[in-house]
């Protein structure tokens, strides 16, 4: 294990007529104010004086800063980022000769709660660069992706094996150890990957899974859960399951969500109407299967994520609409409801709806297009679609909302 953060730690301490000030303000008042202030200004604050750093990365400081973070009803805490992994090469020598792998943030200014006023501009100037740099030896192939994040932690993989754990507020990340899988199952150029990151509540551990399906012949699925406190991966025994490159891998309640298919059911011809969605559970390793509601059918298009804290459905109709549905009582299958129904707009660019972020409290959806990411809001209430084009934006970023947290890596 690995912990690193790419800024140089600089010492500093206050002039010498503010120490009795500063020493004099007693801890439960400096508790209020530092857990109502953003990442970057505790950053700052955190070279004030060692009684104030210890303060500021204290454990109950920290959780209080983001469960604070999480009851924002204007999300200012909330922001919206562009992931994109680049290869950095010298100047001099042209591609061939690469120096390293940049893990490139980029972050929009406009808060979640503007956007959800509907007060976007038409066009959004993206900046802060913010990046993290590894040794080329470490990393020598162009395969990367983000994983999704949870409570300010960004799951980064390099290699289709390699992986990262990156606090874009504070900069920091750690290497995790390698989990063997790329190894272990031979992976050909018909496997299957997801990966996922959550909080394991139960144990107060951050987890990470990585599933790995082979088609063909041999059609099994290898899982490994990889444990921040003990920092090393375990086997997941019995999973009978072969993934669905659809989607993704979503955590909710401490349990691991994806969309799979079970090959011994009607074999592998029938995959569209067999898909399933199933939960890892991270407290005791067991997978259970998630109803879907009566009304899908299930050889539509269909993805999956989370919405206002609930397993959420986004079903493709043919092209005419895309149906969000919630699970408002997780385990049950009569508490699906579908919430939103988004007209298929003519898009710009020829973009299509791509992904949903946030669904606020009256039912307006904040989603992006793609290929190249544009900012939209559709307000089901007046049956209109705002939305903002982002410049300095290439193609090929991801996109996700974070939470940001002094959570440390």
């Amino acid at each position: 294990m690995r912990e690193r953060t790419r800024e140089k730690k600089i010492k500093t301490s206050p002039e010498p007529q503010f120490q009795p000030i500063i020493s004099s303000i007693p801890d439960d008042i400096l508790l209020q104010i530092f857990t109502r202030l953003p990442v970057r200004s505790l950053g700052r604050l955190s070279c004030v004086s060692k009684s104030w750093h210890s303060l500021i990365f204290s454990p109950n400081l920290v959780k209080s800063h983001y469960k604070r973070c999480t009851e924002d009803k204007e999300n200012e805490h909330h922001r919206i980022m562009f992931f994109k992994v680049e290869l950095e090469h010298d100047e001099r020598l042209g591609y061939g000769f690469e120096l390293g792998v940049n893990f490139r943030l980029r972050q929009f200014g406009c808060s979640l709660h503007s956007a959800f006023s509907c007060v976007l501009p038409k066009k959004i100037e993206v900046t802060n660069d913010f990046i993290i740099s590894i040794p080329v030896e470490k990393f020598r192939y162009y395969i990367n992706k983000t994983w999704g994040s949870c409570r300010g932690l960004v799951l980064i993989m390099v290699e289709g094996e390699s992986m990262l754990l990156w606090n874009p507020a504070t900069r920091n990340y750690r290497e995790l150890p390698d989990s063997g899988i790329k190894k272990e199952h031979k992976l050909p150029g018909s496997s299957r990957l997801l990966c996922g990151i959550g909080y394991d509540e139960s144990n107060d551990d951050f987890k990470v899974l990585v599933l790995s399906s082979v088609g063909g012949m041999r059609n099994e699925t290898l899982a490994k859960v990889y444990s921040w406190k003990t920092d090393s991966w375990k086997k997941i025994e019995d999973l009978k399951y072969s993934l669905i490159e659809l989607g993704g891998c979503y955590c909710l309640n401490g349990i691991f969500h994806f969309i799979a298919y079970d090959p011994q059911s009607r074999g592998i011809w029938n995959i569209a109407s067999e898909r399933k969605i199933v939960g890892l559970d991270l407290a005791n390793d067991i997978f259970k299967e998630i109803e879907l509601p009566e009304e899908v059918i299930t050889n539509c298009t269909w993805k999956i994520g989370t919405l206002r804290g609930c397993l959420s459905l986004f079903l493709y109709s043919g092209g005419n609409q895309v149906d969000v549905w919630l699970m408002k009582e997780y385990g049950v299958r009569e508490s699906w409801s579908k919430v939103v129904v988004v007209p298929c707009f003519q898009y710009p660019d020829g973009n299509v709806f791509s992904k949903p972020l946030i669904l606020s409290e009256n039912g307006q959806l904040l989603f992006v297009t793609g290929p190249r990411p544009k900012l939209g809001v559709y307000d089901p209430n007046e049956n209109s679609l705002h939305y903002s084009q982002f410049i300095n934006l290439e193609y090929h970023y991801e996109v996700d909302v974070c939470v940001e947290s002094l959570i440390s890596p």
